[in-house]
């Protein structure tokens, strides 16, 4: 009762309104009735019963506004995602190609490599990943360590780097980036200037700034599509997903001519 009165004071003015117009109009007697029933268990379970109902819309219609259009809807309308350049697991010749943008720093990204790890396993030779950058603001070490992964790339190291700064996410610090480097026998001066570079920075940034304008401003986010070696025609999906989710989308993908 005390949330239906809650509910009720909202609406009051409208019940007044509504009363008054009846007794003006000579429909005091029906007035009262409708009162009457309003205020009793079953107008009151009413009530409730539709507030539940809009509200279990409502929830829905977030749920859905969260999720963003259904995987028949996106192979309508694929987004072009660019994977020149970037590092690539995996068959070379495969015809999907799962696009990651991740960051390091993230530790649902660190949630999703177990399930990429399957995919590859799943569909060896069909199915390749490559990785793009997302570091988000709000991690502070993000940046840092998409630019050792990078600089790792130039020297052909970038998986096994991609593979410290996950397995060691709570250690990322420059001196460590250092460390690693050195574990992996990179030429030092090289890795230490290709940090520094401007280029390197920028690669990371336009990595970030697609994602952002392409609904995949979370991480880890992925696109999967067919690929042309240079191009992926993918579809999204948002977050640590469980293996089911891409394979619903592979298999999916595999049967679009």
């Amino acid at each position: 009762m005390k949330f239906f009165k809650s509910f009720l004071r909202p609406v009051a003015p409208v019940l007044t309104a509504s009363v008054a117009l009846l007794a003006l109009t000579g429909c005091q007697g029906i007035a009262d009735k409708y009162i009457d029933s309003y205020f009793s268990r079953e107008g009151e379970k009413k009530v409730e019963e539709s507030i539940d109902k809009i509200v279990k819309r409502k929830r829905e219609e977030a749920q859905k506004a969260e999720q963003g259009p259904s995987l028949a809807e996106q192979l309508k309308t694929p987004v072009k995602v660019g994977i020149v350049g970037a590092p690539v697991k995996g068959a070379k010749d495969a015809t999907i190609t799962v696009v990651e943008f991740s960051d390091f720093q993230c530790p649902f990204c660190t949630r999703a490599n177990p399930t990429i790890d399957q995919v590859l396993k799943t569909y060896e030779g069909k199915v390749n990943i490559a990785f793009r950058h997302n570091p988000l603001p709000f991690h502070p070490e993000a940046m840092p360590a998409a630019k050792a992964s990078i600089a790792a790339q130039r020297q052909g190291k970038f998986w096994e780097m991609h593979d410290k700064l996950f397995t060691n996410q709570r250690e990322l610090k420059a001196e460590n980036y250092k460390k690693w480097a050195k574990e992996l026998k990179l030429d030092m001066k090289k890795f230490e200037k290709d940090m520094a570079d401007p280029a390197v920075q920028k690669i990371v940034e336009d990595d970030a700034n697609f994602a952002r304008s392409n609904n995949a401003g979370g991480t880890p986010s992925f696109f999967i599509g067919k690929s042309d070696g240079k191009e992926v025609q993918g579809v999204l999906l948002v977050g640590a997903q469980p293996f089911e989710k891409f394979k619903e989308a592979i298999d999916a993908l595999s049967k679009v001519n």
